[in-house]
């Protein structure tokens, strides 16, 4: 049995790495994080601008109860992009300009109408749809 079993007191050979093996590894961690990191900031950037984009959505589906709070309605001549801007909360940055007259009645009811939003280095056309303002085609 003592030939299967090593001695305690045998010295054991001394185990580790080497530097040229740490540096090895070092080096191809560094090449992956390097090939990695745009994407991440890209990606981060993509999630930002949705995030904004929905905002922008959120605030011209408030247009209504924006209309329904001041208790007269909503008159916006087509191409005043600082007076519908000017009556949203937008991202910083962001900008909306009607295509045509948009209009909301006192009641909350909103009559079609095309915006075009732009921010987030994009520009796109959103149709408000009635009765209440819902952005059909807004991604």
């Amino acid at each position: 049995m003592s030939g299967s079993c090593p001695r305690s007191d045998a010295a054991a050979p001394a185990g580790g790495f080497t530097l040229l093996e740490l540096l090895i590894v070092l080096a191809l961690v560094s090449m992956v994080a390097a090939m990695v990191a745009p994407r991440l900031q890209r990606t981060y950037d993509a999630v930002a601008r949705s995030g904004e984009r929905a905002e922008a959505v959120r605030q011209l589906e408030r247009l209504p109860l924006l209309a329904r709070e001041r208790g007269t309605g909503i008159d916006i001549a087509a191409d005043d992009a600082q007076a519908l801007t000017g009556m949203l909360a937008l991202p910083q940055g962001w900008t909306a300009t009607p295509l045509g007259p948009l209009q909301v009645e006192a009641s909350g009811l909103c009559h079609a109408a095309k915006v075009r939003v732009a921010g987030g280095g994009s520009a796109e056309t959103w149709t408000l749809a009635m009765p209440d303002c819902s952005i059909a085609d807004a991604p």
